[in-house]
């Protein structure tokens, strides 16, 4: 049987040891077996020695990242045996630490957690940009906790789904609770007969439109966009679309929809500035598995480029 390996990530002080703690309030994952505890880092809150006990946790500190090894971890293994791994990781480790070192063969890793304090989120991403995304980049779940009406929640998402688009994100408010989402975060109205994007808004239009198809589909929508062509797109198809930057300066990518036309040519190549109108649907996609948004040309014309040619997330 394998032994199921659970990553909890984040910056110092972000709320792991909480968050560890509060998994084992649920009867689910206590009953999961012994437990073998990693701290990489230690914060300001301990864990209990009754905590420990009671939860069925060992738990064991490894002093600097030159110690995280193949070696230490097959130690850890034949010694204690455990049912369960839980990791919690140096915020200021790369994720290559974790993923470069071999797990004993019976290890396997089920799921990535991180952990953000909402009240400095902002401050990271402005000045240590590459190592807090470098943190979430894998993360299936990202919770922004201590959360008030002062943190520009859409703004964070938006900035995180450009990186890693499978992650749930969660808002949750000093006292545990979750923040529910609204449309009335959106800087634009999703209810207008013409959905019209803004240049700067089209980094949340594009993640939004992946998050909320209910917002979008079988309404018009209008942008303006870099065409992109390619033969190996299917027939009468283009890409509209913004190069964006999702991590760092050396990590821009091109963020566009699959977009249909019914004219005989395009008349448009690959970089050129278009308007473009155009209705979304969402039609099943072999490759992802999953609907995904398609567009469908309405109009489209030559454009001035936008001022400033790359998006942002912020």
């Amino acid at each position: 049987m394998n032994t199921p390996v659970f990553v909890i990530s984040g910056l110092l002080e972000s709320g792991k040891t909480t968050l560890i703690k509060n998994m084992f309030l649920s009867p689910e994952f206590k009953a999961g077996g012994p437990t073998l505890l990693i701290l990489c880092e230690e914060g300001e809150e301990e864990y209990e020695r009754e905590f420990l006990t009671e939860a069925n946790i060992t738990k064991v500190v490894v002093e600097g990242r030159e110690k995280f090894t193949p070696s230490l971890l097959k130690n850890y293994e034949a010694l204690y045996h455990p049912r369960q791994v839980v990791i919690e990781y140096n915020g200021t480790w790369e994720m290559s630490v974790l993923l470069d070192t071999k797990p004993p063969v019976n290890w396997e890793l089920a799921s990535i957690y991180s952990l953000v304090n909402s009240k400095t989120a902002e401050l990271y991403l402005t000045n240590m940009r590459s190592m807090f995304m470098e943190q979430i980049s894998l993360s299936s779940l990202i919770i922004f906790n201590r959360c008030d009406d002062s943190v520009n929640r859409g703004m964070l998402r938006r900035n995180i789904k450009a990186l890693n688009m499978g992650a749930q994100i969660v808002f949750e408010r000093e006292d545990g609770s979750i923040v529910e989402e609204t449309t009335e975060d959106l800087p634009f109205d999703v209810n207008k007969n013409v959905i019209d994007i803004s240049d700067e808004d089209y980094g949340v239009w594009f993640i939004d439109t992946l998050d909320h198809p209910e917002n979008y589909s079988g309404k018009k929508v209008k942008f303006k966009a870099q065409v992109f062509l390619d033969p190996n797109l299917p027939k009468k198809t283009f890409v509209p679309g913004r190069f964006a930057m999702t991590c760092c300066a050396d990590d821009i990518q091109f963020l566009g929809h699959d977009c249909r036309y019914e004219m005989k040519k395009l008349n448009f190549k690959t970089k050129d500035w278009v308007d473009v109108e155009a209705r979304m649907e969402y039609e099943f996609s072999t490759e992802y598995g999953e609907d995904v948004p398609v567009l469908y040309l309405e109009n489209i014309r030559k454009a001035p480029k936008a001022k400033d040619e790359i998006v942002y997330f912020m």
